[in-house]
C-alpha cells in the first residue's frame, strides 16, 4: 500500500493491488480469473516426505476434499502416485477473489526409499492427507491404498 495525494488536508490511502485488480477486471471481464483457474490441470499440492527407522510418511496439503473415496493413492517401489479433486466452496456465492485451488490434482511423489505395500495406511484429517508407508522391499507391483477419514 502507498499513500498518495491529499483530500481536504488528509492523506488518501491507495492499494496498488486493488487498483490493478479493478483494471484487469475491467479489461479482461468479470469471469476471466475463475475461467483461468478452472482450466488449470495438474495442480501440485504441497507435500512433505519424512522418514523414521520404520516408515516413510507423506503429508499432503489438500483442504476441501468432500468425498475421500475419490482420492486415488498408488505405491510402486519408491514412488507414490496421488490423484484427487478439491471441491469448490460456497457455490451459493459470487466470487470476488479466489486463491484457493479447486478442481483435479495429481502428484508423483518420490519416496527416497523402497517401501512395502503391506500394512500401508492413509487417513485424511483437517485438510491433510497422511500416508504411512512401511520400509521394505515388497512393493514391486503397484497397489492402491485406501484412505480413512477422521
Amino acid at each position: 500500500m502507498s499513500f498518495h495525494g491529499q483530500s481536504g488536508g488528509r492523506l488518501v490511502k491507495r492499494n496498488q493491488f486493488t487498483q490493478w485488480g479493478r483494471l484487469a477486471r475491467d479489461f479482461l471481464g468479470e469471469d476471466f480469473w475463475s475461467e483461468v483457474s478452472g482450466a488449470v490441470q495438474g495442480y501440485p499440492p504441497r507435500v512433505d516426505v519424512l522418514k523414521n527407522e520404520r516408515e516413510v510418511i507423506v503429508l499432503i496439503d489438500a483442504p476441501g476434499i468432500d468425498d475421500i473415496d475419490t482420492v486415488e493413492l498408488h505405491v510402486d517401489e519408491e514412488t507414490l502416485y496421488v490423484r484427487g479433486e478439491i471441491s469448490p466452496s460456497r457455490q451459493d456465492c459470487q466470487r470476488i477473489l479466489t486463491e484457493r485451488f479447486q478442481g483435479q490434482f495429481e502428484r508423483v511423489v518420490p519416496l527416497g526409499e523402497t517401501v512395502s505395500r503391506e500394512n500401508t495406511r492413509a487417513r485424511y484429517r483437517k485438510g491433510v492427507l497422511e500416508i504411512y508407508l512401511p520400509k521394505g522391499s515388497t512393493a514391486r507391483n503397484e497397489r492402491r491404498i485406501r484412505v480413512e477419514q477422521d
